[in-house]
């Protein structure tokens, strides 16, 4: 059988986004220092500044339409009771205004854009409440006034959770391309915005239903990680964490397939929670066409052949090798099966 280990070696160097991605910092610490010589100019509020999202966490991937993006957090020293949230962002806006010929307010950030793909997504946090809890400013000046709000949020811990999971750190390794991986099939297959998951819910699928998939050689101690087994694993596992619901769709009541999966962290929302029932049924389709594609290429011989449907669900970035290049490896795993099933029968 085929585990196109190599393959998905490559497939995982192909669209890594490293952390070390030099473009992405420097855009990141001009927008720092700007905010650091310019805020204190809008507010006597002080604050702090981290990285987060995927690059923070470390399951990012390079964007298939070249449009980069980074999220910087600002933590203030204030609560949610003294600041309005649309002015808190304003205090952002104004600090930046100018920087690039694209800076605007979005419902869930300050936006900084440059003509050369990159995105810097600013977000304004209140983190000191008498809750002990942390709240995003919601909303954009145009919203409707229940749109502007502090919505509940803990984004350092996210990080610090997904970063974290698992105790073994090649475990974790594995558990990092696996999101990889499922964030590249989800940009290949679900071509509309509309209806796409989101990276934070594959991953928090992943983080909740992984099985780590390996083997260690009782003779040398070698372990050796099978990604197209961790695949198939949480493949399956959210195809069974499916259940039907009893719901209006068309003017018409139906049952239709809904998953519910939530962030590892509180306040915990479902985060397939916007997604309406046609395009969760869609979901589930193509989570099923893709686990019966990974069932097809695991009982491939040929690499190659194996390579050709897996690339169909990933997209050109997973490499298929030359059929001369994987002919004897083909021969062999033939002949290895070939005598298994005969030793089965004996």
């Amino acid at each position: 059988m085929a585990d196109c280990r190599s393959q998905f070696n490559k497939f995982h160097d192909n669209i890594k986004l490293k952390e070390e991605n030099e473009i992405l910092k420097d855009k990141r610490d001009i927008i720092i220092k700007k905010l650091n010589e310019k805020l204190p100019e809008e507010t006597d509020y002080e604050f702090s500044v981290f990285t987060q999202g995927s690059y923070a966490m470390h399951t990012g991937i390079k964007p298939l339409d070249d449009d980069y993006d980074i999220d910087v957090g600002l933590y203030f020293d204030m609560s949610k009771d003294d600041v309005d949230p649309i002015a808190a962002k304003q205090w952002i806006l104004n600090a930046l205004e100018g920087h690039t010929k694209d800076v605007k307010i979005k419902k869930p950030c300050v936006t900084v854009t440059y003509t050369a793909g990159y995105h810097v997504d600013v977000t304004v946090y209140a983190a000191n409440n008498s809750d002990g809890k942390v709240y995003l400013a919601k909303g954009k000046p145009s919203s409707n006034a229940v749109d502007k709000y502090w919505d509940e949020s803990n984004p350092k811990d996210l990080i610090k959770t997904i970063k974290e999971n698992l105790s073994d750190e090649n475990d974790r390794k594995q558990f990092r391309r696996v999101v990889r991986y499922l964030k590249r099939w989800k940009d290949n297959e679900f071509t509309s915005v509309n209806g796409k998951p989101t990276g934070i819910a594959l991953t928090s699928c992943v983080y909740h239903w992984l099985d780590i998939q390996k083997e260690t050689d009782l003779f040398d101690g070698k372990t050796t990680y099978k990604d197209l087994d961790a695949l198939i694993n949480i493949v399956s596992n959210m195809i069974s964490k499916f259940v039907n619901e009893y719901v209006l769709v068309d003017g018409e009541y139906k049952f239709m397939p809904r998953l519910r999966v939530y962030l590892p962290v509180d306040p915990k929302p479902e985060l397939f929670e916007k997604m309406t029932s046609k395009q969760m049924k869609t979901f589930k389709e193509k989570l099923e066409e893709l686990l019966a594609s990974l069932d097809e290429a695991k009982g491939k011989t040929d690499p190659t052949e194996a390579a050709e449907i897996l690339q169909k669900q990933f997209g050109d970035d997973f490499p298929v090798p030359t059929k001369a290049s994987t002919g004897k490896k083909a021969m062999a795993a033939a002949v290895i099966t070939s005598s298994e099933s005969a030793s089965e029968k004996g």
